[in-house]
Parts: structure tokens; C-alpha cells; sequence
């Protein structure tokens, strides 16, 4: 059975300072995706000029549209890819865990409901010549079976995206990085097999899906290999602590999952129904650009998922090294955000092959969306406790809901630029304001509250049975230090001991 390293799991690092391990996991995903960044960017300069060659400027708008369907909706995961992230990074062996492993299992089950949920969805819109009502947009007779193909490639991936989640856990960062940069080469592969074989128009939206797929499948089988899940281990019996909540906060992440999109991902959509075609291919060029530069510090920001979990019952060293990498992401992002609005246009010119253009202030909308949404990852990554995530999650949602009305009266008049005006404001109200006031008091919370079994990374085994560590460190918000104890809780009546 393989085992994570001892310093990514075994040990329970408390402190204000990351660990060997945690550096590592930030580190090497982080400069992993800044040197993966070029082969990306090439494969998505060959990926746009092809398709923009078989499909015109126009059509390439709605290419891109339903070619990252996924970012439409990534509460398909119903919020436990969060859970399975969590319960990843407990303390111990992965595979000799019991309520990770029921997790998983559960995990994989329910989101494998989902893809056949969404396949079947797709299958009878594609059935009932419906997308066209959906996207707001025709391009051709095909785009009733293309787009439900593309949505069946998107349905598959719901389930095998737990294998990214489990590598983040396990302080893999590095690795699920290397392995998803794949997606883009093997979208790239898909985009020039279907222009060997002759397709044209709205069919070169299944490359994106099928790429991302592609390298989901990966990450899954790497993950199960690297912690003994194997299907035979997964299949066993687990049994788990009485008490335990299996997928806890859940519900909460499935509602930031619909707040996200709501703000950030609806800009097509918006753009689609209430401006004009070419608004829409500018767009979709200039955030091709943005997701390359975003996904640098997107990459560092989940590496920290698992540090803060570690660190759930140390009040005070987890507010530090928040406020540490709070403006660690804001220094970091204004260089970035300058260098996104100065080369934006000409990058966008060399992308697009000169047909189709990109405004300064375009660009300089989206180095003010980097900015903002920098500033808040640290917290998205620390607030997953189910309590915190109920939090984040009315944040989210007014931030889609701002973000959805400030694009819907902008898109009209000031077209791409005004709905990426529209989000950066929505990000900034709600969600890096309330950060900077209220994650301190979230987190103070803790020390007066303990979690219950199955919920947070602090349960061990000892004894033959999973029982809580005993003493945990926690510190007031002036930094006094106290302690707190746990009582270990005698085993349900008739619960089988753990081996």
C-alpha cells in the first residue's frame, strides 16, 4: 500500500511557518505552471488559430462558449470535490483511513449519479433540437448533436475530477498541475484531428471537453495509485465513527458553486444574448489570455487548501500566515495585473491573427478582475470548515447576483469591457471586503467551538479505533496561548472497532 509522505499527512504541522512538504506542494505547482506556461500558451495560440481558420471570427465566440461549458458549472460536483480535498488531508495513511476511504467511495458514487443526470439532459435537448433557446445563438443544422457530444464529454468528467481533488489533498499540488497542463495538448490533439478530418464550424467545441477528460482520467487513476485506493480497497467495507458526517459541507460548496459561474463564468452568456458576436469573440480571446495568468496563481492558491486544514485547531498561526499570504497574493498579482492590460492587446492581435481585436480597456478590466479575485483566494482556501463554508457561500451568491446584474446593464453600452468591469466590482463588495472584516472573527470562532468526528483533519487512530487527539493548541485573537481538550468519546453501542 502506498502512503503519502510523512510530512504531508502523517504529521500535524500547527505553526505559522509551512512545512518542507507544504513548501514543496507551493513551490513546484507554482513554478510547474510557470514553466508550463509557454507550452500552454503555444498549444492555445495553434488551438485558436485553427479553429478561427475553419470557423471565422463569429463562430469562434460560440466555439468557446460551449468548449468551456465546465466553467458554467462547477457546482456539477454538488460541492464534494471540497469534502474530498478536506478529508485528503487528515492526519495518517489515506487508504487506512476509514472515513476518508467511505468519503471517496460515497463521493465517487453520487457524482457518477450527476454525469449520467447531465448526460441525459444533454442527450434530450440535443433530441428535442433545444440549444439553440439555451445558448441564445445558431450557427448551423450540427449544433444540436455538437453541442450535446460536448455536453456528454463535460458529464464524464463530473466524477473523474476527484482525482485532482485527492492529489491537492495529499500535498500533490505539483503533480495534479502537471498532469491537467495536459489538457491543453491533448484539446490541441482532439482540435487537429477534427480539422484532418474535414469538420467544420460548431464541431471544433468537443475538442475542449474531450481534453479535459483526458486528463481527469489521469490525475484519477495517478491519485488512487499513489494512496493504495485501490478499486478492491474502496469497495471494502469502512466502517466510521458514530457521529461521523460523511461529504460534510457539501450543501454549502454546492452554493458557491452557483454564485461563481453567477459572476465570473455568465459573461459569454450575457454577451451572447445582450451584445453582438464580435464582443463576444473579443471576450473570449482576451480571457484566454486572463486564464493563462490567473491559473499561476490559482495553481499556488489551492496548494494552501491543505496547509489551513492542518492548521484548523491553531487560531493564531492560521490568522498569521492568512494575513501572510493575503498580501503575498496582492503583491504578487499587481505586477501581473499591469503586465495583463499593457500586453493584453498585442498578445490578443497575435492570437487571433490579426481578425480580431482587443481594447486596452478590455485588458485593463481584466488585470483589475486578477487583482481582486488574488486578493480573496487565500480565503476561499481557508474558510472550508462547514461553518465557514456557510459563510463564503451568501458571499459567493452576492457576488454572483451583483456580478450578473452590473454585466446585464453593461453589456449593451459598453459591451466585453463593461461585464468584466461588472465582476471585478462584484468580487471587490463582495467578497474581498467581507474578507479583509470578518476572517479573523470566523476563525477566533474556533477555539470556542470543536469538530465533531468525520469534519475536521484531527482525528487519529490509536487504540484500534479512531478517537480525537488529545490536546490541541489554540490561540485567542491578542494571541494568548490556551489549551483545549477533547474527551474521547466511547464507541457507539454495537459500532465495530476499527482494525
Amino acid at each position: 500500500m502506498a502512503d503519502r509522505p510523512a510530512d504531508a499527512r502523517t504529521t500535524g504541522e500547527s505553526g505559522g511557518e509551512l512545512s518542507s512538504g507544504e513548501r514543496r506542494a507551493v513551490l513546484y505547482g507554482t513554478l510547474i505552471r510557470i514553466a508550463g506556461t509557454p507550452v500552454v500558451a503555444v498549444a492555445g495560440l495553434a488551438n485558436t488559430a485553427v479553429v478561427v481558420s475553419h470557423t471565422g471570427p463569429a463562430i469562434f465566440g460560440v466555439v468557446t462558449l460551449i468548449a468551456t461549458v465546465g466553467l458554467l458549472f462547477p457546482f456539477a460536483d454538488l460541492g464534494i470535490g471540497a469534502a474530498v480535498t478536506t478529508v485528503s488531508a487528515r492526519p495518517g495513511p489515506l487508504a487506512a483511513d476509514p472515513v476518508a476511504r467511505a468519503t471517496i467511495r460515497r463521493a465517487l458514487g453520487v457524482l457518477g449519479v450527476v454525469g449520467a443526470a447531465v448526460a441525459g439532459l444533454a442527450l434530450t435537448l440535443g433530441v428535442a433540437d433545444g440549444w439553440h433557446q439555451v445558448i441564445g445563438l445558431t450557427t448551423s443544422p450540427a449544433d444540436r448533436w455538437a453541442i450535446t457530444v460536448a455536453l456528454c464529454l463535460f458529464a464524464a468528467t463530473i466524477p473523474a475530477g476527484l482525482g485532482t481533488r485527492i492529489l491537492i489533498g495529499i500535498d500533490r499540488n505539483q503533480l495534479a498541475v502537471a498532469i491537467l497542463m495536459l489538457n491543453s495538448i491533448a484539446g490541441l490533439t482532439a482540435t487537429l484531428a477534427l480539422a484532418a478530418a474535414g469538420v467544420s464550424g460548431i464541431w471544433f467545441a468537443v475538442a475542449g471537453p474531450a481534453g479535459a477528460l483526458a486528463g481527469n482520467l489521469v490525475a484519477t487513476v495517478v491519485a488512487l495509485r499513489l494512496t493504495g485506493l485501490r478499486p478492491a480497497v474502496l469497495r471494502a467495507p469502512a466502517p466510521v465513527p458514530a457521529g461521523s458526517r460523511l461529504l460534510a459541507g457539501s450543501a454549502w460548496m454546492f452554493l458557491i458553486g452557483i454564485g461563481l459561474p453567477l459572476g465570473l463564468q455568465s459573461h459569454r452568456l450575457l454577451l451572447a444574448h445582450l451584445s453582438t458576436p464580435d464582443e463576444l469573440s473579443r471576450y473570449a480571446l482576451m480571457a484566454q489570455i486572463y486564464a493563462l495568468t490567473w491559473s499561476v496563481f490559482a495553481t499556488a492558491g489551492m496548494a494552501f487548501w491543505p496547509v489551513f486544514v492542518k492548521r484548523r485547531n491553531d487560531t493564531g498561526a492560521t490568522v498569521t500566515l492568512w494575513r501572510r499570504a493575503v498580501l503575498g497574493f496582492a503583491g504578487a498579482a499587481v505586477p501581473a495585473a499591469v503586465l495583463l492590460a499593457a500586453g493584453g492587446p498585442p498578445a490578443a492581435d497575435l492570437l487571433g491573427r490579426g481578425q480580431i481585436t482587443v481594447s486596452a480597456g478590455l485588458a485593463t478590466a481584466f488585470g483589475l478582475l486578477l487583482l481582486t479575485q488574488c486578493i480573496h483566494l487565500p480565503s476561499g482556501m481557508l474558510l472550508t470548515a462547514p461553518a465557514e463554508l456557510r459563510w463564503q457561500a451568501w458571499c459567493v451568491l452576492a457576488m454572483g447576483l451583483l456580478g450578473v446584474v452590473g454585466g446585464g446593464l453593461a453589456a449593451d453600452r459598453f459591451g466585453a469591457t463593461g461585464v468584466v468591469l461588472a465582476a471585478a466590482g462584484a468580487v471587490l463588495l463582495a467578497q474581498v471586503l467581507p474578507d479583509l472584516l470578518g476572517v479573523p472573527r470566523l476563525i477566533d470562532r474556533r477555539a470556542d467551538r470543536s469538530e465533531p468526528p468525520g469534519e475536521g483533519p484531527e482525528l487519529g487512530v490509536a487504540g484500534g479505533r479512531v478517537e480525537p487527539r488529545p490536546t490541541q493548541r489554540g490561540r485567542t485573537r491578542d494571541g494568548v496561548l490556551r489549551q483545549r481538550r477533547f474527551r474521547a468519546q466511547p464507541p457507539h453501542p454495537g459500532h465495530q472497532r476499527l482494525r
